[in-house]
């Protein structure tokens, strides 16, 4: 299985899966033309993707969704919940095109084993995913969430890549400009999980079979992606972790696409 992160943060998300002869897109938050543009990037066409799988409706997940499927034909997979709120954002798409999938039933899609995970965000009904091969290979992607409960974390382990929200740095948005509504928001349970609380949840998971962790949906004013790589970096190496023998970090970035990393 090959990974990819084409975008990450606040402005858009997309990432780019591909098994065999599946490739699909975990959600298509920026414009379909820059999406395309992405791909092109690492030469993948456009016309290959499959399908789009949605975690939830914000548009930086959502905002080139409708062009996509339209224009290309695309599958697109969402929770109901989800879709009724995202449609008048992406317009109508072709109802022969739009699956629906129940958070935590699992289920397969061409030759990848699917496991959509109950997310806690300001949202309808977000999703998280777990994506498998037939080789047992596992990526989990989880951002978009103030809270990881018991249920998420059983199914996320034993990942080879885990690609996991970072999205500030507590000191940075508490002294920031936002207002403290916002502020309150974010630190929620029901908000984006911090630089600190990814590490924690990371000291569980990391289990020194050289994982893959790539830093997710760093906030653009309230994280650094120097600061995020070193919080995670330094609580590891306090269990004897060790970046680069006992797993490979990156920092996912805005707007360029990621290494394309193979399971």
């Amino acid at each position: 299985m090959k990974f990819c992160s084409l975008s990450s943060g606040s402005s858009g998300n997309c990432e780019y899966i591909e098994h065999n002869d599946t490739k699909i897109l975990v959600d298509a938050g920026l414009s379909g033309k820059k999406v395309e543009s992405l791909l092109d990037s690492i030469d993948v066409d456009i016309k290959t993707i499959d399908a789009i799988f949605v975690t939830h409706e914000h548009l930086d997940h959502i905002k080139g969704v409708g062009i996509l499927a339209r224009r290309h034909n695309l599958k697109v997979f969402a929770n109901q919940q989800t879709f009724n709120r995202m449609l008048p954002k992406t317009k109508e798409i072709n109802s022969e095109n739009v699956f629906f999938f129940e958070n935590d039933k699992s289920f397969k899609f061409k030759d990848i084993y699917v496991e959509p995970l109950s997310t806690f965000h300001d949202c309808v009904k977000g999703t998280g995913f777990t994506f498998t091969d037939d080789n047992n290979k596992k990526v989990s992607l989880l951002t978009d969430t103030g809270f990881v409960d018991l249920n998420i974390m059983e199914k996320i382990s034993n990942s080879d890549l885990y690609f996991l929200e970072t999205n500030h740095d507590e000191d940075m948005l508490l002294q920031g400009s936002y207002p403290w509504s916002l502020k309150q928001r974010i630190l929620s349970n029901r908000g984006h999980l911090s630089n600190v609380s990814a590490s924690n949840l990371l000291n569980q998971l990391v289990t020194r079979k050289k994982e893959i962790v790539m830093l997710a949906h760093l906030s653009q004013d309230n994280n650094l992606p120097s600061l995020a790589a070193r919080t995670v970096r330094e609580s590891l190496l306090n269990k004897n972790i060790n970046e680069g023998t006992d797993y490979i970090l990156e920092v996912a970035q805005r707007e360029i696409a990621s290494e394309i990393y193979t399971l």
